[in-house]
């Protein structure tokens, strides 16, 4: 988000945006700003109070709430939730949000964010504690800016430019809660086969690997890696997300990759997912094992990015020496982040 801001010029309701600051509020803006100070007082938060709990600087809520600066859904959903408030409250400053969005760039708009998206956003915020199965993919929450480039465009390969940024940007926007002042508990449990699934191309591979073992680093965020040398039993079934809050009883989230998402709060469904995670816990290999595994398996996608680009380099050099003839190698390098 920040980084977008610094790179790139926006504009918000016909006015100019540049780096970080606004010229000029819209109107839209600063309604929504009046709207979510109403929602912070009534709560008896300060400010200071509220940007410590988001991880954020107080500058950030000031402007904010006095629409110096664009909120996006996420932004919205996520001080909302530090205030306590219920869902259904959130809904109406959500669609305002989404009204206000729609005359500005790309680059802030969340329009994309549907229904299922926003309710996800809202209780993976709230839950004191996220038991998290991935068996195919690597899980949004821990997932590097190029990984999500390269698995969006193979699942929407006529994706336009414009939302797919907008879709990456989210999905960064989503992580800033592993690394809240006083964040929820987060347990990743990924299959092996998931980790072996090349997305995009080895370099994107490598620093995904990398990222998962600096986050796994986290007080909060524990990596349990399902080996497939488990066989069977490390066939427990789809990917799910069983979340657990201080005030509410549990719920498990199922995406649907058809689009939307199905959430169960039922005790006898959610009791069948909670009976899977002792499995998981018994066949998983430890935290530290875990963490060795991919990081080895960083250096394995390291030693194949190396190699692509040796083999760019040295077809450049044979280039270079007039060898244009020569059979070219069929390598080609890819920009990571396009």
């Amino acid at each position: 988000m920040d980084l977008a801001w610094r790179a790139c010029v926006v504009v918000v309701a016909g006015h100019s945006v540049v780096g970080m600051g606004v010229r000029h509020t819209s109107a839209a803006y600063r309604e929504l700003g009046g709207m979510l100070r109403r929602v912070r007082e009534k709560a008896g938060i300060t400010g200071d109070e509220l940007s410590r709990r988001l991880g954020w600087p107080p500058t950030r809520v000031s402007r904010m709430e006095n629409g110096r600066r664009p909120s996006t859904t996420t932004d919205v959903i996520q001080y909302a939730v530090m205030c306590g408030v219920q869902r259904s409250e959130v809904q109406p400053i959500v669609d305002f949000t989404r009204m206000a969005e729609s005359q500005e760039g790309y680059y802030l708009s969340d329009k994309w964010i549907d229904g299922s998206l926003q309710s996800l956003i809202f209780h993976e915020s709230s839950a004191e504690q996220s038991i998290i199965y991935e068996p195919q993919v690597i899980n949004g929450l821990v997932q590097t800016p190029g990984y999500t480039r390269a698995l969006i465009a193979a699942r929407n390969p006529m994706l336009d430019a414009d939302t797919m940024a907008g879709v990456v940007r989210t999905r960064v926007e989503r992580q800033r809660i592993l690394t809240l002042p006083d964040p929820g508990r987060f347990t990743f449990f990924v299959h092996e086969h998931a980790l072996r699934l090349r997305i995009g191309c080895d370099q994107v591979m490598h620093e995904q690997l990398l990222h998962l073992v600096l986050t796994a680093a986290l007080d909060n965020v524990s990596l349990r890696i399902v080996p497939s040398s488990a066989g069977e039993r490390s066939a427990v079934g789809g990917a799910f997300r069983l979340m657990e809050f201080q005030e509410h009883r549990p719920m498990v989230y199922l995406d649907n990759l058809g689009g939307g998402g199905l959430i169960l709060d039922d005790p006898g469904y959610v009791r069948r997912y909670r009976e899977l995670v002792p499995m998981l816990t018994d066949v998983a290999l430890d935290e530290g094992q875990s963490r060795e595994f991919a990081a080895d398996l960083a250096d394995e996608y390291d030693r194949g990015s190396q190699g692509v680009v040796a083999d760019v380099l040295a077809e450049e050099q044979l280039q270079r020496r007039g060898w244009i003839g020569l059979r070219r190698s069929g390598v080609e390098a890819t920009p990571i982040y396009q």
